[in-house]
């Protein structure tokens, strides 16, 4: 794991257990430490690697309780969940459906990258369109793309956007059949502005990237 400072109060912790793997990626976890909570975006692979982060909360950051959200229900993203039993874990409610659904199968499915301690432990607050902690200047918000149930976190402060797995490097992984959607989450994302885009898999990046991603969406739609 390696850590890097973003804006006036974000840290990437960026783990390389998956990149000499078939999928070939270093995964980001973004951490806000914001004004009353603590927001953790996305808890990988099992508390071993949450521990890692609590950790330097512990040596770092004043206490505050912690937040934790899930961008989307692909189990690299979710199986950290059961290290945070006692905290608020936030997802769009397309999302937790899709962990009750498909969560036990990919259990089965990726086991040789699943660590003793892993259990699927489900978000217990869901949203619709959007949730904003107005004191942490932290907005969550539905962003279909690379699932339906993909959302999103803006740090207004800093305006830094995490993006889980709707923005990747060279181009997007589709899985669905929702590239309309997929093309407004983009031009949205673009909208803001952000000075930092934070995507669930490799580099720290810009606007650039959203936009190399969005025309290979566009120049796909009518094929």
């Amino acid at each position: 794991m390696y850590i890097n400072k973003v804006g006036t109060r974000g840290y990437v912790f960026t783990f390389t257990e998956l990149k000499n793997t078939e999928f070939h990626c270093t995964t980001n976890v973004y951490l806000i430490d914001g004004t009353r909570h603590i927001f953790i975006c996305d808890t990988f692979l099992g508390p071993k690697y949450m521990k890692q982060i609590k950790r330097f909360i512990d040596k770092n950051l004043k206490s505050k309780p912690i937040i934790v959200f899930n961008s989307h229900c692909d189990w690299d993203h979710i199986w950290g969940n059961c290290f945070f039993k006692e905290n608020l874990i936030i997802t769009h409610i397309m999302c937790r459906e899709n962990i009750n659904k498909h969560a036990l199968d990919e259990f089965t499915k990726y086991s040789m990258f699943r660590e003793k301690d892993v259990s699927i432990l489900v978000p217990n607050l869901t949203f619709n369109d959007r949730i904003c902690f107005h004191e942490d200047k932290v907005e969550f918000f539905h962003s279909p793309g690379h699932t339906e149930c993909s959302s999103s976190c803006l740090d207004i402060k800093d305006n830094i956007l995490f993006v889980g797995d709707n923005v990747e490097s060279p181009k997007p992984y589709l899985t669905c059949n929702n590239t309309e959607k997929y093309i407004g989450t983009l031009e949205y994302y673009i909208k803001i502005n952000a000075n930092v885009i934070i995507p669930g898999h490799g580099d720290i990046a810009n606007n650039d990237l959203v936009n190399k991603n969005l025309n290979y969406i566009k120049s796909i739609k009518d094929i």
